[in-house]
């Protein structure tokens, strides 16, 4: 497994001791991602569900909920990316050979995010990782740098 892709290891649990932490239920939490209760115990249980299953989306609104770091969890550095920018590689990569070839590359349809970064959301973040990494690029830039007043340095 390269850089580029989840690694799954312990997402379940890092989420689950997040919420105990949070003091959430799971059932508040399926209710906020609008997926049911078994599907978001899955989260808890599986490590592969949070990275091939739960959208880009759902994922980020968890963690918020939960105040679990993803970029923490998944080992980011500091570098920020946009799926505008991710949109734009795949534009100047398809200028190169053509949709259809980089879709059949990376295993996924493509067409909307180029029309709509925003589109890219909707993906799991290992779809993200199948993108990116043909382009050069970390999957993991795309996670969103952490709300939590408590992760910034005290005066």
């Amino acid at each position: 497994m390269t850089d580029a892709e989840p690694d799954e290891t312990g997402y379940a649990e890092a989420v689950r001791a997040a919420r105990e932490a949070a003091g959430k239920d799971p059932g508040e939490l399926a209710a906020a991602l609008d997926v049911s209760y078994e599907s978001y115990r899955d989260i808890e249980t599986f490590d592969d569900e949070l990275t091939s299953v739960v959208s880009f989306r759902d994922a980020v609104t968890l963690a918020d909920l939960v105040e679990l770091d993803l970029r923490r969890l998944f080992g980011a550095d500091d570098t920020i990316a946009t799926f505008a920018e991710l949109a734009a590689a795949v534009r100047t990569r398809v200028d190169e050979t053509s949709l259809d070839e980089f879709e059949n590359e990376v295993g996924w349809e493509l067409a909307a995010a180029i029309s709509d970064p925003t589109a890219f959301a909707e993906f799991p973040l290992e779809g993200l990782g199948d993108v990116a990494a043909p382009l050069g690029l970390d999957w993991r830039h795309l996670l969103p740098q952490s709300r939590r007043s408590d992760d910034r340095p005290h005066p």
